[in-house]
């Protein structure tokens, strides 16, 4: 968030509050400020593997955000985009889709002012900006231009056009080598292969480096990028004339050969604002780090230098990283909660705060988890938003009054930080419990939804992309309603006078989000399959395998597996539970018995053993296979007929 203060820009930025906190800030001032805050952790720092942008948007309390989509547009040779603060370019063809966290349009300063963060349909997220000030010789140098572009336009310039992180990086530099810039920022692009980090440092002039998977960085309001290789064209992307401008008026600072950014253009003094903050964040992320940390001046009034990337002391969780911006020092020696003149990263400015998620490996579109939370982080929740599929967000977040209306995304959570932090141990202790227990929840239903938009993908991108803007409709509808009965009952506890801790009734009932992309599925009917596969069921317990065809068997055996899966897939249509129970059926109907072979006579005669009575020599027809006498009983029948020869000659 860039905050008003420097002479050459003579406009109004935000809100006459934003002006209060900041018209006095000018360039070295040592000043407290109202600003933004970011963050980064990269993939291999993460617990999920994921890479992690996030930012604060700190312009002031009770200002209103809307979080919308704008559509994909097409575009007339000519037309131009125009500002109010003056600057204007030419547009493409053709602008994508992408989210966006706009400022109210009743602050009258367009429809899409301070697009503040998105994603769009090619998966780049931009997070756009953290203000910073330059050095008076940079000033003097090249003085930042009064039409060039400003925060006020960068998210919607860079999410209507960016393919990729890096393509987002070098169309910001090619707008500011024509047009310049108004203001010195920070801005933070991400894809699923990567992120880059750009500071804008003067009117022309610019630095980008892609950042490293093994490190995370503190983003206060401040420059810190340090020394850097123009050279590496890979890793690093830079106006032609960053190095010599400083170079040809005197005001180059390097080390090692290479141009230390902020030292040669970083303002002298950041101001005490930004230095307690940094510290703060590079605490959260590494206590250690934090101890070899000092924000007090240099013997030349100078500070610093400070790094920009570090490795955090463990692997960081997604509510690790939501948290980095409601921290408050606590436990600290920089603790705001028992110091107010201390300025914390979670501070009453935030209007809104966003943690936008990059992970690879996923279908187009659901690479990015948009995590974006209304008002001040302390008292807040991060929803999730596959950004790059949505159409649309649920209703609740378009309100545009500037003051607290039922049904506000933005005003819920405003009016419950402005509730909860005016006594954080009887008001606010078990509100953030249970913030805290419905975050967890969230992120870890977040991985079967992903499973389940996985099948609906592979089913149909088409049908994914309508499902994922209804469960984000959804689970916004329903987690508004939950955090509303907090804030019905906080102000009832309140101005009731009670006493002791306040206690939601959430909290004692343990509601929790029901985030499933079974609940925006059509309704199925399930119940012919299932007493269907009950009856196979119950039938291959009983049967001997061996006493059927293998070939029928096994394919009983398979169809009924494959039925348990269908109904255990809460993506599943009704056309594939109806041609389920048929192939079932079938299976059924052709499971087939071996065929039963007829036993061998059991008095078979043994053909080794001779006869003990004399068979005439006569030849005799032999008896085929398949004669109707039975061979064995006309043997008997011959040994009798002898027996009774030879008795008859006896008695002769």
């Amino acid at each position: 968030m860039y905050i008003k203060g420097m002479e050459e820009k003579e406009m109004w930025k935000k809100s006459i509050a934003a002006l209060v906190l900041t018209g006095a800030v000018v360039l070295g001032s040592t000043m407290n400020v109202s600003a933004c805050m970011g963050i980064y952790v990269g993939k291999e720092v993460s617990e999920t593997g994921s890479s992690y942008i996030g930012r604060s948007e700190d312009i002031g309390n009770n200002y209103t955000k809307i979080y919308t989509v704008h559509p994909a547009e097409d575009h007339e040779p000519g037309e131009m985009f125009t500002d109010s603060y003056g600057f204007s370019m030419e547009y493409p063809a053709h602008t994508y889709r992408y989210t966006l966290a706009k400022d109210s349009p009743l602050q009258g300063e367009g429809d899409e002012a301070f697009a503040e963060v998105g994603i769009n349909e090619n998966e780049v997220a931009v997070t756009a900006t953290v203000s910073t000030y330059y050095n008076e010789e940079a000033k003097a140098a090249d003085p930042l231009v009064s039409n060039g572009i400003c925060e006020i336009s960068m998210g919607t310039i860079l999410l209507g056009q960016a393919k990729s992180a890096r393509h987002g990086v070098e169309l910001l530099g090619d707008i500011i080598d024509k047009y310049g810039t108004g203001e010195c920022n920070i801005i933070m692009i991400s894809d699923p292969n990567e992120t880059w980090y750009m500071e804008t440092v003067s009117g022309h002039e610019y630095a980008a480096v892609k950042l490293p998977d093994d490190k995370v960085a503190a983003i206060p309001n401040m420059m810190l990028l340090g020394t850097i290789d123009v050279n590496d064209k890979e890793n690093v992307i830079v106006s032609d004339g960053l190095v010599s401008l400083a170079e040809e008026n005197g005001f180059l600072k390097t080390e090692n050969g290479m141009i230390h950014v902020a030292k040669t253009y970083g303002a002298k003094d950041p101001g005490r604002g930004q230095l307690t903050r940094l510290w703060q964040g590079v605490y959260y992320l590494n206590a250690e780090k934090a101890d070899e940390i000092s924000i007090e001046p240099n013997k030349d009034g100078s500070f610093g230098p400070y790094d920009l990337l570090f490795a955090p002391s463990k692997k960081l969780s997604s509510q690790d990283i939501m948290k980095f911006l409601a921290f408050r020092g606590e436990g600290t020696k920089f603790d705001s909660n028992k110091d107010a003149g201390i300025y914390p990263i979670g501070n009453s400015n935030q209007a809104e705060c966003h943690v936008l998620e990059m992970r690879e490996g996923m279908y187009d579109g659901m690479s990015g988890i948009e995590w974006i939370a209304m008002s001040r982080a302390e008292y807040s929740l991060y929803l999730p938003y596959y950004a790059a599929m949505i159409t649309e967000t649920w209703e609740g977040y378009h309100n545009e009054e500037m003051t607290s209306v039922p049904g506000s995304m933005y005003w819920l959570f405003c009016d419950l930080n402005n509730l909860a932090d005016d006594n954080r141990d009887l008001y606010g202790k078990n509100v953030r419990t249970y913030l805290d227990k419905y975050q967890s929840a969230l992120i870890e239903q977040q991985d079967q939804v992903d499973k389940d938009m996985a099948k609906l993908y592979e089913k149909s991108p088409v049908l994914a992309q309508e499902k994922a803007t209804e469960l984000g409709k959804l689970i916004a509808k329903e987690t508004y309603e939950h955090v509303d009965s907090i804030r019905t009952e906080l102000k009832a506890f309140i101005a009731e006078g009670k006493t002791g801790e306040f206690m939601p009734s959430v909290l004692e009932k343990n509601v929790m989000p029901n985030y499933s992309v079974e609940r925006v599925m059509e309704p199925v009917d399930k119940t012919v399959l299932e007493k269907m596969l009950g009856e196979v069921k119950e039938l291959l317990s009983q049967i001997d395998a061996a006493a059927y065809t293998e070939e029928s068997y096994n394919a009983l055996k398979s169809a009924a597996a494959e039925a348990e899966e269908l109904l255990a897939d809460i993506t599943a249509d009704q056309t594939q539970i109806d041609e389920m129970v048929e192939k079932l059926k079938n299976a059924k109907e052709n499971l087939t018995k071996l065929a039963v072979q007829k036993p061998d006579n059991e008095e078979k005669t043994d053909s080794t053993k001779k006869p003990t009575v004399s068979v005439s020599k006569k030849p005799t027809k032999s008896v085929k296979t398949g004669d109707e006498t039975d061979v064995s009983w006309m043997l008997v029948m011959a040994a009798a007929g002898v027996s009774a020869l030879a008795m008859s000659k006896k008695r002769r």
